[in-house]
């Protein structure tokens, strides 16, 4: 008898608990993995995102024979079990709003032909539905902490058929992949490695410097295991737990209220009249916003693919806070660029960043010149991304309001429109 593995956010073989618990019952597995063209026309995966899952895969294959498909999931599970005839298929429980769509299309394919469905929890530290619920991060990790699944899992040998099956070689030319070189998913267990998670607390918000881990695309595709990186930072960082917690905080938050994939979390503040101006927006989208720090931020996001956390906030505050840009623009905006975009968190920091999600706080304020002024006091960020103002003086980059630079005018005057900002949520 053989079962098929359906790998999903989870590519690895290490302590993967649901490819551990297929092999400890079937000798003989069917792994497969499913490109799925509608997921990612919906999750605008084309592009460099799109071509890091593809090495994450073509890294997975190193340790084992796997049947790729590019087609939509349905279909490739239909064919998938036409040709295996399996008695089960196995795959990791979904908790993100396509996934869970995603998850009940296999599980009905499953019935309607026959086979066994089995899911088993993954590629997070606590069940989101095991955590009394709770709207505020600080009590929702203290319930968090608590129950902690740390138990590893060793894979046990097994078999893969040789079937006329589709592989990565032959879909990969119709594959919408673009190359790029920022993040490789070869490089996830040498980051974790080496990563002083000592100074992580000391440097994390300093953009200029190498402070954060960058593990967030191997957290995203489960290139490496939770539990893994929990251990490597347990006792030397509990700042950094405290993020992996954060992460499930919004996906305890979306299991509770499914509502904030479009809509704020906080109904009083779901008729705030955004702005939406078309020139902000597109100044935005630009990086010609006129303040250095806030542009530095968007070109790296639009050239890595990838954004530092503290500009993460900054760029979401700017765009909302001052801009009074709806965060839905700025979700989507995100979207579209994130190697590591996760549906669930994104929505979640945006409305954080917003004042109208969860753990909410009256109004949070990000001012990109204090920001500036703070954590990159000697411009290294703004001049790495803006080469074109490295002979300014620092101090005039820091405070576009005060020094008139031969560079984008300032769209806006921060401190009248955050005034204006106030006054419209004070009416919410």
């Amino acid at each position: 008898m053989r079962a098929i593995y359906l790998f999903k956010r989870d590519l690895r073989i290490r302590d993967n608990r649901g490819i551990c618990e297929a092999s400890r019952n079937f000798k003989e597995l069917v792994p497969i993995f499913i490109f799925d063209p509608k997921i990612i026309e919906e999750l605008k995966a084309q592009g460099e995102r799109l071509y890091y899952v593809y090495r994450a895969v073509e890294e997975l294959l190193k340790s084992i024979r796997l049947y790729c498909f590019y087609e939509d999931t349905e279909s490739a599970i239909r064919k998938a079990i036409k040709v295996a005839k399996p008695k089960a298929l196995y795959t990791t429980t979904s908790y993100s709003w396509s996934g869970l769509q995603r998850q009940e299309v296999i599980r009905k394919v499953c019935k309607e032909e026959g086979v066994e469905f089995v899911e088993f929890f993954e590629n997070f530290l606590v069940k989101p539905e095991k955590v009394p619920l709770r709207k505020v991060y600080t009590p929702f990790y203290k319930e968090w902490i608590k129950d902690l699944y740390l138990e590893t899992c060793e894979v046990q040998s097994f078999e893969v058929p040789a079937l006329e099956l589709p592989t990565l070689e032959d879909i990969k030319k119709e594959l919408p992949i673009k190359p790029f070189g920022a993040f490789d998913p070869s490089e996830c267990e040498k980051r974790l490695e080496s990563f002083n998670f000592e100074s992580y607390e000391r440097l994390r918000n300093y953009p200029a410097l190498d402070g954060t881990s960058k593990l967030s695309p191997c957290i995203r595709f489960g290139i490496l295991s939770l539990r893994h990186i929990y251990k490597k930072a347990e006792g030397r960082s509990e700042q950094f737990i405290k993020e992996l917690a954060w992460r499930e905080f919004w996906y305890h938050i979306a299991l509770h209220y499914p509502e904030v994939r479009n809509l704020e979390f906080q109904e009083k503040r779901r008729s705030i009249r955004w702005e939406n101006r078309e020139n902000f927006i597109e100044a935005f989208f630009e990086a010609k916003t006129g303040y250095p720090f806030v542009d530095a931020g968007i070109l790296q996001l639009k050239t890595e693919k990838w954004l530092h956390n503290r500009m993460r906030m900054v760029l979401a505050s700017f765009l909302t806070k001052v801009l009074l840009v709806d965060w839905r623009i700025g979700e989507a905006f995100f979207k579209e660029h994130l190697l590591d975009y996760d549906e669930i968190v994104n929505a979640g920091n945006w409305q954080w960043s917003a004042s109208v999600g969860a753990d909410p706080k009256p109004f949070r304020l990000f001012n990109p010149i204090l920001q500036a002024q703070r954590y990159d006091p000697e411009c290294k960020y703004i001049k790495r991304y803006l080469p074109e103002l490295s002979s300014y003086p620092c101090e005039e980059l820091l405070d576009p309001l005060r020094h008139r630079l031969t560079y984008h005018k300032p769209a806006v005057n921060y401190y009248e429109r955050i005034n204006m900002a106030k006054s419209l949520y004070r009416n919410f």
